[in-house]
Protein backbone atom coordinates (compact mmCIF):
# COMPACT_ATOMS: atom_id res chain seq x y z
CA UNK A 1 0.00 0.00 0.00
CA UNK A 2 0.98 3.75 -0.47
CA UNK A 3 0.56 4.40 3.38
CA UNK A 4 3.02 1.87 3.73
CA UNK A 5 6.11 3.91 2.08
CA UNK A 6 5.41 7.05 3.86
CA UNK A 7 7.14 7.51 7.28
CA UNK A 8 5.86 6.39 10.44
CA UNK A 9 5.38 10.60 11.27
CA UNK A 10 4.13 11.52 8.54
CA UNK A 11 1.81 9.02 8.65
CA UNK A 12 0.99 10.04 12.26
CA UNK A 13 0.06 13.38 10.85
CA UNK A 14 -1.61 12.56 8.04
CA UNK A 15 -4.21 10.84 10.38
CA UNK A 16 -4.02 12.71 12.94
CA UNK A 17 -5.17 15.90 10.49
CA UNK A 18 -7.68 13.81 8.26
CA UNK A 19 -9.53 13.17 11.75
CA UNK A 20 -9.27 16.74 12.78
CA UNK A 21 -10.59 17.65 9.24
CA UNK A 22 -13.59 15.53 9.92
CA UNK A 23 -13.88 16.31 13.52
CA UNK A 24 -14.18 20.04 12.53
CA UNK A 25 -15.98 20.11 9.40
CA UNK A 26 -18.68 18.24 11.52
CA UNK A 27 -18.35 21.06 14.19
CA UNK A 28 -18.65 23.74 11.59
CA UNK A 29 -21.33 22.19 9.90
CA UNK A 30 -23.22 21.69 12.92
CA UNK A 31 -22.31 25.54 14.31
CA UNK A 32 -23.66 27.11 10.90
CA UNK A 33 -27.03 24.74 11.37
CA UNK A 34 -27.43 25.41 14.94
CA UNK A 35 -26.90 29.67 13.94
CA UNK A 36 -29.04 29.26 10.29
CA UNK A 37 -32.15 27.88 12.81
CA UNK A 38 -32.11 30.08 15.97
CA UNK A 39 -32.00 33.41 13.08
CA UNK A 40 -35.04 31.52 10.97
CA UNK A 41 -36.53 31.40 14.53
CA UNK A 42 -36.42 34.85 15.41
CA UNK A 43 -37.69 36.10 12.16
CA UNK A 44 -40.63 33.56 12.16
CA UNK A 45 -41.28 34.51 15.67
CA UNK A 46 -41.25 38.18 14.51
CA UNK A 47 -43.37 37.71 11.40
CA UNK A 48 -46.08 35.06 13.47
CA UNK A 49 -46.22 37.94 15.96
CA UNK A 50 -46.82 40.58 13.48
CA UNK A 51 -49.77 38.32 11.61
CA UNK A 52 -51.67 36.98 14.90
CA UNK A 53 -51.42 41.15 16.03
CA UNK A 54 -53.09 42.17 12.81
CA UNK A 55 -55.48 39.23 13.04
CA UNK A 56 -56.88 40.53 16.59
CA UNK A 57 -56.62 43.80 14.91
CA UNK A 58 -59.09 42.43 12.08
CA UNK A 59 -61.73 41.94 13.89
CA UNK A 60 -61.75 44.66 16.68
CA UNK A 61 -61.95 47.44 14.16
CA UNK A 62 -61.46 47.72 9.88
CA UNK A 63 -58.09 48.32 9.16
CA UNK A 64 -57.56 50.36 6.00
CA UNK A 65 -53.80 49.45 4.33
CA UNK A 66 -52.55 53.19 6.32
CA UNK A 67 -53.77 51.89 9.45
CA UNK A 68 -51.70 48.27 8.52
CA UNK A 69 -48.67 50.71 7.71
CA UNK A 70 -49.42 52.46 10.61
CA UNK A 71 -49.88 49.51 13.08
CA UNK A 72 -47.04 47.47 11.89
CA UNK A 73 -44.45 50.59 12.11
CA UNK A 74 -45.63 50.42 15.74
CA UNK A 75 -45.74 47.18 16.06
CA UNK A 76 -41.97 46.27 14.93
CA UNK A 77 -40.51 49.88 16.28
CA UNK A 78 -36.50 50.34 15.13
CA UNK A 79 -36.34 46.72 13.90
CA UNK A 80 -33.82 45.90 11.46
CA UNK A 81 -36.41 43.27 9.78
CA UNK A 82 -38.87 46.22 8.18
CA UNK A 83 -41.55 43.87 7.36
CA UNK A 84 -44.48 44.10 5.02
CA UNK A 85 -48.13 42.52 5.20
CA UNK A 86 -51.36 42.34 3.09
CA UNK A 87 -54.88 40.31 3.05
CA UNK A 88 -55.52 38.28 0.30
CA UNK A 89 -58.64 36.13 -0.14
CA UNK A 90 -59.20 33.00 -2.34
CA UNK A 91 -59.65 34.39 -5.72
CA UNK A 92 -56.22 35.95 -5.04
CA UNK A 93 -57.38 39.67 -4.42
CA UNK A 94 -55.16 41.50 -2.10
CA UNK A 95 -57.88 43.64 -0.06
CA UNK A 96 -55.06 45.54 2.01
CA UNK A 97 -51.06 45.71 2.19
CA UNK A 98 -49.05 47.64 3.34
CA UNK A 99 -47.24 50.51 1.28
CA UNK A 100 -43.89 49.32 1.60
CA UNK A 101 -44.16 45.76 -0.08
CA UNK A 102 -41.77 45.85 -3.10
CA UNK A 103 -41.73 41.98 -4.03
CA UNK A 104 -45.02 39.66 -4.93
CA UNK A 105 -45.83 37.92 -1.50
CA UNK A 106 -46.92 34.35 -2.85
CA UNK A 107 -49.64 32.29 -2.31
CA UNK A 108 -48.42 28.97 -2.83
CA UNK A 109 -50.61 25.99 -2.81
CA UNK A 110 -49.04 24.36 0.62
CA UNK A 111 -50.25 27.58 2.31
CA UNK A 112 -53.97 27.17 0.80
CA UNK A 113 -53.47 23.47 2.05
CA UNK A 114 -52.25 24.10 5.70
CA UNK A 115 -54.77 27.18 6.18
CA UNK A 116 -57.77 24.92 5.20
CA UNK A 117 -56.80 22.92 8.66
CA UNK A 118 -56.01 26.34 10.55
CA UNK A 119 -52.23 26.26 10.38
CA UNK A 120 -49.82 28.72 9.60
CA UNK A 121 -47.37 28.40 6.83
CA UNK A 122 -43.46 29.71 6.84
CA UNK A 123 -41.71 29.70 3.52
CA UNK A 124 -38.73 31.42 1.86
CA UNK A 125 -38.51 32.95 -1.69
CA UNK A 126 -36.17 35.08 -3.93
CA UNK A 127 -37.76 38.27 -5.22
CA UNK A 128 -37.96 38.32 -8.76
CA UNK A 129 -37.05 41.59 -9.51
CA UNK A 130 -34.82 42.25 -6.79
CA UNK A 131 -33.06 38.86 -6.36
CA UNK A 132 -33.23 39.72 -2.80
CA UNK A 133 -33.91 36.44 -0.49
CA UNK A 134 -36.92 36.85 1.68
CA UNK A 135 -39.29 35.38 4.14
CA UNK A 136 -42.84 34.99 4.79
CA UNK A 137 -45.64 33.53 7.00
CA UNK A 138 -49.31 32.71 5.50
CA UNK A 139 -51.70 32.95 8.58
CA UNK A 140 -55.20 32.54 7.52
CA UNK A 141 -57.86 34.77 9.16
CA UNK A 142 -60.50 32.11 11.04
CA UNK A 143 -63.50 33.39 12.60
CA UNK A 144 -65.65 31.12 14.80
CA UNK A 145 -62.08 28.92 14.80
CA UNK A 146 -63.55 28.18 10.86
CA UNK A 147 -60.95 28.92 7.99
CA UNK A 148 -62.83 32.48 6.67
CA UNK A 149 -61.01 31.99 3.19
CA UNK A 150 -59.18 35.37 3.81
CA UNK A 151 -55.28 35.19 4.41
CA UNK A 152 -53.11 37.48 6.29
CA UNK A 153 -49.25 37.45 4.96
CA UNK A 154 -46.57 38.94 6.30
CA UNK A 155 -42.80 39.08 4.96
CA UNK A 156 -39.66 40.82 5.75
CA UNK A 157 -36.67 40.65 3.48
CA UNK A 158 -33.76 38.27 4.72
CA UNK A 159 -30.81 40.61 3.60
CA UNK A 160 -29.20 40.52 7.47
CA UNK A 161 -29.91 36.98 7.74
CA UNK A 162 -27.88 35.95 4.82
CA UNK A 163 -25.12 38.46 5.56
CA UNK A 164 -24.89 37.13 9.13
CA UNK A 165 -24.70 33.51 7.77
CA UNK A 166 -22.54 34.60 5.52
CA UNK A 167 -20.02 36.22 7.63
CA UNK A 168 -20.18 32.97 10.21
CA UNK A 169 -19.35 30.88 6.99
CA UNK A 170 -16.41 32.93 5.89
CA UNK A 171 -14.94 32.88 9.68
CA UNK A 172 -15.84 28.92 9.87
CA UNK A 173 -13.99 28.54 6.89
CA UNK A 174 -10.71 30.75 7.56
CA UNK A 175 -10.51 29.10 11.52
CA UNK A 176 -10.98 26.14 10.90
CA UNK A 177 -8.34 25.39 8.18
CA UNK A 178 -6.16 27.45 9.89
CA UNK A 179 -6.91 25.06 13.00
CA UNK A 180 -5.95 21.64 11.22
CA UNK A 181 -3.16 23.34 9.22
CA UNK A 182 -1.48 24.19 12.88
CA UNK A 183 -2.97 20.90 14.76
CA UNK A 184 -1.00 19.29 11.98
CA UNK A 185 1.71 20.83 12.30
CA UNK A 186 2.42 20.73 16.20
CA UNK A 187 1.05 17.04 15.84
CA UNK A 188 4.13 16.26 12.99
CA UNK A 189 6.30 17.48 16.16
CA UNK A 190 5.12 16.19 18.41
CA UNK A 191 5.31 12.72 16.63
CA UNK A 192 8.87 13.73 15.70
CA UNK A 193 9.63 14.23 19.28
CA UNK A 194 7.91 10.80 20.64
CA UNK A 195 9.78 8.75 17.88
CA UNK A 196 13.26 10.49 19.10
CA UNK A 197 13.86 7.24 21.14
CA UNK A 198 12.93 4.96 18.20
CA UNK A 199 15.62 7.36 16.14
CA UNK A 200 18.34 6.56 18.98
CA UNK A 201 18.00 2.95 18.91
CA UNK A 202 18.20 2.60 15.34
CA UNK A 203 21.58 4.94 15.39
CA UNK A 204 22.88 2.47 18.46
CA UNK A 205 21.95 -0.42 16.72
CA UNK A 206 23.61 0.73 13.51
CA UNK A 207 26.73 1.09 15.14
CA UNK A 208 26.63 -2.05 17.14
CA UNK A 209 29.65 -4.78 16.75
CA UNK A 210 30.18 -7.88 17.75
CA UNK A 211 33.02 -6.34 20.03
CA UNK A 212 30.33 -3.63 21.37
CA UNK A 213 27.79 -6.31 22.83
CA UNK A 214 28.05 -5.04 26.28
CA UNK A 215 26.51 -1.74 25.62
CA UNK A 216 22.75 -1.06 26.10
CA UNK A 217 20.40 1.37 25.08
CA UNK A 218 19.45 4.08 27.60
CA UNK A 219 15.72 3.48 28.80
CA UNK A 220 13.03 6.80 28.61
CA UNK A 221 11.60 7.70 31.90
CA UNK A 222 7.94 6.96 30.74
CA UNK A 223 6.99 3.29 31.26
CA UNK A 224 5.53 3.23 27.76
CA UNK A 225 5.21 1.35 24.64
CA UNK A 226 8.99 2.59 23.80
CA UNK A 227 10.70 1.72 27.22
CA UNK A 228 9.22 -1.57 26.80
CA UNK A 229 11.00 -1.48 23.21
CA UNK A 230 14.26 -1.00 24.58
CA UNK A 231 13.73 -2.97 27.47
CA UNK A 232 13.14 -5.93 24.81
CA UNK A 233 16.20 -4.33 22.73
CA UNK A 234 18.51 -4.61 25.79
CA UNK A 235 17.69 -8.10 26.13
CA UNK A 236 18.21 -9.03 22.99
CA UNK A 237 21.65 -7.47 23.04
CA UNK A 238 22.19 -9.46 26.49
CA UNK A 239 21.54 -12.73 24.34
CA UNK A 240 23.56 -12.01 21.81
CA UNK A 241 26.42 -11.14 23.87
CA UNK A 242 25.65 -14.55 25.57
CA UNK A 243 25.71 -16.56 22.42
CA UNK A 244 29.04 -14.75 21.56
CA UNK A 245 30.33 -15.59 24.53
CA UNK A 246 29.88 -19.29 24.28
CA UNK A 247 30.57 -19.24 20.97
CA UNK A 248 34.18 -18.24 21.60
CA UNK A 249 34.15 -20.61 24.16
CA UNK A 250 32.82 -23.54 22.16
CA UNK A 251 35.77 -22.51 19.49
CA UNK A 252 38.21 -22.82 22.77
CA UNK A 253 36.73 -25.80 24.04
CA UNK A 254 36.81 -27.49 20.66
CA UNK A 255 40.27 -26.66 19.78
CA UNK A 256 41.40 -27.71 23.28
CA UNK A 257 39.94 -31.40 22.94
CA UNK A 258 41.10 -31.62 19.88
CA UNK A 259 44.80 -30.10 20.30
CA UNK A 260 45.34 -33.07 22.85
CA UNK A 261 44.92 -36.21 21.39
CA UNK A 262 46.91 -34.47 17.99
CA UNK A 263 49.51 -33.78 19.96
CA UNK A 264 49.50 -37.16 21.39
CA UNK A 265 49.59 -38.60 17.92
CA UNK A 266 52.40 -36.60 16.96
CA UNK A 267 54.65 -37.19 19.51
CA UNK A 268 54.00 -40.95 19.30
CA UNK A 269 54.48 -40.89 15.93
CA UNK A 270 57.32 -38.60 16.22
CA UNK A 271 58.77 -41.36 19.34
CA UNK A 272 58.45 -44.16 16.94
CA UNK A 273 60.68 -43.05 14.63
CA UNK A 274 63.49 -41.06 16.43
CA UNK A 275 64.83 -44.29 15.87
CA UNK A 276 64.53 -48.52 15.26
CA UNK A 277 62.18 -49.54 17.77
CA UNK A 278 61.40 -53.19 18.82
CA UNK A 279 58.24 -54.73 17.29
CA UNK A 280 56.59 -54.56 21.01
CA UNK A 281 57.61 -50.58 21.18
CA UNK A 282 56.11 -50.08 17.88
CA UNK A 283 53.13 -51.78 18.76
CA UNK A 284 53.03 -49.98 22.18
CA UNK A 285 53.07 -47.00 19.81
CA UNK A 286 49.99 -48.28 17.76
CA UNK A 287 48.05 -48.36 20.76
CA UNK A 288 48.13 -44.95 21.79
CA UNK A 289 47.78 -44.03 18.46
CA UNK A 290 44.52 -45.97 18.56
CA UNK A 291 43.45 -44.39 21.81
CA UNK A 292 43.66 -40.72 20.78
CA UNK A 293 42.62 -41.88 17.89
CA UNK A 294 39.21 -43.55 19.41
CA UNK A 295 38.87 -40.51 21.55
CA UNK A 296 38.73 -37.85 18.62
CA UNK A 297 36.28 -40.40 16.73
CA UNK A 298 34.02 -40.09 19.89
CA UNK A 299 34.42 -36.61 20.10
CA UNK A 300 33.69 -36.01 16.01
CA UNK A 301 30.69 -38.51 16.23
CA UNK A 302 29.34 -36.63 19.31
CA UNK A 303 29.56 -33.53 17.70
CA UNK A 304 28.24 -34.99 14.78
CA UNK A 305 25.07 -36.47 16.83
CA UNK A 306 24.52 -33.16 18.56
CA UNK A 307 24.55 -31.00 15.28
CA UNK A 308 22.40 -33.16 13.82
CA UNK A 309 19.53 -33.27 16.70
CA UNK A 310 19.94 -29.40 17.32
CA UNK A 311 18.67 -29.05 13.44
CA UNK A 312 15.85 -31.52 14.04
CA UNK A 313 17.14 -33.98 10.91
CA UNK A 314 17.68 -36.79 13.01
CA UNK A 315 15.21 -39.97 11.69
CA UNK A 316 13.01 -40.56 14.92
CA UNK A 317 11.69 -44.27 15.62
CA UNK A 318 8.38 -43.34 17.66
CA UNK A 319 6.85 -46.50 19.60
CA UNK A 320 5.37 -47.01 22.58
CA UNK A 321 7.63 -47.76 25.48
CA UNK A 322 7.02 -49.58 28.75
CA UNK A 323 8.64 -47.98 31.61
CA UNK A 324 9.46 -50.87 33.44
CA UNK A 325 11.69 -52.06 30.69
CA UNK A 326 12.93 -48.64 30.23
CA UNK A 327 14.69 -48.05 33.16
CA UNK A 328 16.15 -52.22 33.68
CA UNK A 329 17.54 -51.93 30.31
CA UNK A 330 18.98 -49.01 31.44
CA UNK A 331 20.22 -49.79 34.22
CA UNK A 332 21.78 -53.03 32.98
CA UNK A 333 24.27 -50.70 30.68
CA UNK A 334 25.72 -48.52 33.35
CA UNK A 335 25.59 -50.52 36.21
CA UNK A 336 28.94 -51.80 35.86
CA UNK A 337 30.47 -48.07 35.83
CA UNK A 338 28.19 -48.26 39.10
CA UNK A 339 29.81 -50.75 40.00
CA UNK A 340 33.55 -49.13 39.76
CA UNK A 341 32.89 -46.31 41.37
CA UNK A 342 31.54 -48.32 44.34
CA UNK A 343 28.41 -45.84 43.96
CA UNK A 344 24.96 -47.14 44.63
CA UNK A 345 21.84 -46.86 41.61
CA UNK A 346 18.53 -46.71 43.14
CA UNK A 347 15.35 -46.90 40.30
CA UNK A 348 11.82 -46.07 41.14
CA UNK A 349 8.94 -46.39 38.87
CA UNK A 350 5.62 -44.92 39.83
CA UNK A 351 3.11 -47.01 38.99
CA UNK A 352 1.11 -45.70 41.39
CA UNK A 353 0.47 -42.22 39.32
CA UNK A 354 1.26 -44.12 35.85
CA UNK A 355 -0.98 -45.93 34.26
CA UNK A 356 -0.82 -47.54 31.88
CA UNK A 357 2.85 -47.61 32.48
CA UNK A 358 3.72 -47.28 28.74
CA UNK A 359 4.87 -43.59 27.32
CA UNK A 360 5.44 -42.55 23.16
CA UNK A 361 8.91 -41.95 22.75
CA UNK A 362 12.15 -42.86 20.53
CA UNK A 363 13.76 -44.96 22.72
CA UNK A 364 17.20 -45.50 22.10
CA UNK A 365 17.65 -41.10 21.45
CA UNK A 366 15.42 -41.38 25.07
CA UNK A 367 17.61 -43.99 26.82
CA UNK A 368 20.83 -41.96 25.16
CA UNK A 369 19.93 -39.12 27.23
CA UNK A 370 19.18 -40.54 30.66
CA UNK A 371 22.52 -42.97 30.18
CA UNK A 372 24.05 -39.80 30.26
CA UNK A 373 22.91 -38.07 33.19
CA UNK A 374 23.18 -41.15 35.10
CA UNK A 375 27.19 -41.58 33.97
CA UNK A 376 28.00 -38.31 34.59
CA UNK A 377 26.05 -38.45 38.46
CA UNK A 378 28.23 -41.78 38.77
CA UNK A 379 31.37 -39.58 37.97
CA UNK A 380 30.54 -36.68 40.28
CA UNK A 381 29.46 -39.15 43.20
CA UNK A 382 32.10 -40.20 45.89
CA UNK A 383 32.38 -43.77 46.62
CA UNK A 384 29.39 -44.95 49.05
CA UNK A 385 26.73 -42.44 48.06
CA UNK A 386 23.55 -43.31 46.18
CA UNK A 387 22.34 -42.22 42.65
CA UNK A 388 18.71 -42.04 41.79
CA UNK A 389 16.24 -42.56 38.81
CA UNK A 390 12.93 -41.57 39.09
CA UNK A 391 10.15 -42.25 36.68
CA UNK A 392 6.62 -40.66 37.13
CA UNK A 393 3.73 -39.13 35.27
CA UNK A 394 2.45 -35.39 35.87
CA UNK A 395 -0.10 -33.47 34.88
CA UNK A 396 2.11 -31.91 32.08
CA UNK A 397 3.70 -36.02 31.02
CA UNK A 398 5.95 -37.79 31.34
CA UNK A 399 8.83 -36.88 34.56
CA UNK A 400 12.07 -38.47 34.63
CA UNK A 401 14.56 -37.38 37.57
CA UNK A 402 18.55 -38.33 38.24
CA UNK A 403 19.66 -37.07 41.78
CA UNK A 404 23.40 -37.46 43.11
CA UNK A 405 24.96 -36.68 46.21
CA UNK A 406 28.31 -35.31 44.90
CA UNK A 407 29.96 -32.01 44.46
CA UNK A 408 27.05 -30.40 42.87
CA UNK A 409 27.23 -27.38 40.49
CA UNK A 410 28.35 -24.18 41.51
CA UNK A 411 25.78 -21.45 41.03
CA UNK A 412 27.52 -19.32 38.35
CA UNK A 413 27.55 -22.78 36.29
CA UNK A 414 24.46 -23.74 36.33
CA UNK A 415 23.69 -21.62 33.20
CA UNK A 416 26.28 -23.03 31.14
CA UNK A 417 25.95 -27.05 32.14
CA UNK A 418 24.58 -27.85 28.99
CA UNK A 419 26.91 -25.84 26.41
CA UNK A 420 29.47 -28.12 24.71
CA UNK A 421 32.65 -29.03 26.34
CA UNK A 422 31.30 -26.89 29.07
CA UNK A 423 33.11 -27.96 32.86
CA UNK A 424 32.61 -26.74 36.14
CA UNK A 425 35.75 -28.15 37.19
CA UNK A 426 38.75 -25.84 35.80
CA UNK A 427 41.17 -27.79 35.63
CA UNK A 428 39.12 -30.13 32.93
CA UNK A 429 40.65 -33.07 33.87
CA UNK A 430 39.45 -35.91 31.06
CA UNK A 431 39.74 -38.92 32.66
CA UNK A 432 36.91 -37.64 35.45
CA UNK A 433 35.14 -35.23 33.49
CA UNK A 434 35.10 -36.30 30.01
CA UNK A 435 34.95 -34.27 26.91
CA UNK A 436 31.81 -32.22 28.08
CA UNK A 437 29.28 -33.01 25.29
CA UNK A 438 27.27 -35.65 27.19
CA UNK A 439 24.76 -32.96 28.95
CA UNK A 440 24.38 -31.24 25.08
CA UNK A 441 23.66 -34.55 23.92
CA UNK A 442 21.39 -35.02 26.73
CA UNK A 443 19.35 -31.81 26.10
CA UNK A 444 19.26 -32.39 22.69
CA UNK A 445 17.77 -35.73 22.47
CA UNK A 446 15.08 -34.43 25.30
CA UNK A 447 14.42 -31.82 22.80
CA UNK A 448 13.50 -34.49 19.80
CA UNK A 449 10.86 -35.57 22.10
CA UNK A 450 9.56 -31.66 22.24
CA UNK A 451 10.45 -31.82 26.11
CA UNK A 452 12.53 -29.85 28.69
CA UNK A 453 15.57 -30.61 31.04
CA UNK A 454 16.41 -28.45 33.95
CA UNK A 455 19.06 -28.58 36.76
CA UNK A 456 19.07 -27.83 40.28
CA UNK A 457 21.80 -27.77 42.48
CA UNK A 458 23.16 -26.50 45.55
CA UNK A 459 26.89 -26.74 45.66
CA UNK A 460 28.50 -29.81 47.87
CA UNK A 461 24.84 -31.13 48.36
CA UNK A 462 24.26 -32.92 44.93
CA UNK A 463 22.32 -31.77 41.23
CA UNK A 464 18.91 -32.96 40.60
CA UNK A 465 18.31 -33.19 36.61
CA UNK A 466 14.69 -33.39 35.76
CA UNK A 467 13.04 -34.19 32.29
CA UNK A 468 9.59 -33.62 31.45
CA UNK A 469 8.03 -35.00 27.85
CA UNK A 470 4.76 -33.60 26.92
CA UNK A 471 1.89 -36.20 27.24
CA UNK A 472 1.95 -36.02 23.53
Amino acid sequence: MILDRIPVRLRLTLGHAVWLTVFFAAIGFGIHRIVEHNLYQQVDAALLASAKSINDARYSKALSPPLIQEFLSRHFGERHTRPYAQLVDLSGKVSARTPNIRVNLPVTARAWRRAERSLETFESFVGKRTGNPFRQVTLPVLQNSKFTGELIQVGAPLDSTVHALTTISLVLWIALPTGVFLSALLGYFLAKRALKPVHDMQRAAAGLGAKDLELRLDLPQAHDELRALAETFNGMLARLEDAFKRLRRFSGDVSHELRTPVAVLQAEAELALRRERSPEEYREALRNILTETSHMSEIIEDLLLLARAESKSVAMQWADVDAGHFIESIRDTVQPCFDKRNVELVTHLDTDFMQPTTFRASANYLSLAVKNLLLNAAKHSVGGSTVTLHVAQSNQGLVIKVSDQGEGIPEASLPYVFDPFYRADTARNRANGGAGVGLSLTKAMVGLHSGTIDVASTFGQGATFTIQLPAT
